[in-house]
């Protein structure tokens, strides 16, 4: 292949699917969600990673907030699988249509949002090489046939080429509006790995961001 060529869509929307953790981790995290009126609210929260045998892992988001009644989200992610989603401690249940909407901790990052649900949508194209955040990258555009209800059928995403992670995102409508911009924010090196520390998802429309701020030992 000509070293200027794109890989497939298809190909590098699999590969970011599929790179599941390596190992077991338990992250302490705070959601800072930064509302219209300039007023911060903040929520402890935990991320917590589980391995289930060699192509399968959980993602659980809990909150802690301050009056006890708390969010458990989880994310069942299958290599070549789509992932599955539950809500609640005790019921785990299967969350599907307007769930995967609801923000965490009152944020804009949705639970469809933490699943990369946008990479598992039929049609996947890589656009072009571009530098975002003095990285290399390729542009994957992500879409799906009209939401009908004004929702997300079209998501640009920056992937770093070196690392394969997704470096930033726009969440576009039918209509071409950017309904939300999601971004990595903060990078800590350790033992010669880079780790991200920071995310921030901004809701466009009605002005606010939200920074998920992971608490790394």
């Amino acid at each position: 292949m000509a070293a200027d060529s794109l890989p497939s869509g298809q190909e590098l929307a699999r590969s970011i699917r599929d790179a599941l953790p390596a190992k077991d981790t338990v992250i302490e995290a705070t959601m800072e969600v930064t509302l219209r009126n300039r007023k911060r609210v903040e929520t402890p929260l935990t991320v917590q990673t589980k391995q289930i045998g060699q192509a399968e892992c959980l993602m659980i988001y809990e909150t802690k907030p301050s009056d006890g009644v708390g969010e458990y989200w989880q994310v069942r992610r299958t290599v070549a699988k789509a992932n599955e989603y539950r809500t609640g401690k005790e019921t785990k249940r299967l969350a599907k249509g307007e769930d995967l909407k609801e923000g965490l901790a009152k944020s804009s990052f949705s639970l469809s949002d933490l699943g990369l649900e946008f990479l598992h949508w039929p049609n996947q194209k890589t656009l072009k090489k571009q530098r975002r955040k003095s990285r290399s990258c390729h542009v994957l555009e992500s879409t799906r046939p009209d939401a009908g209800d004004g929702g997300v059928v079209r998501v640009l995403s920056w992937v770093d080429i070196k690392s394969g992670g997704v470096l930033a995102a726009d969440f576009h409508t039918a209509d071409g509006k950017v309904l939300k911009r999601f971004s990595v924010k903060g990078l800590t090196k350790k033992d010669g790995h880079w780790q991200v520390d920071e995310l921030e998802m901004r809701d466009v429309e009605g002005r606010t961001r939200s920074r998920l701020k992971l608490h790394l030992k």
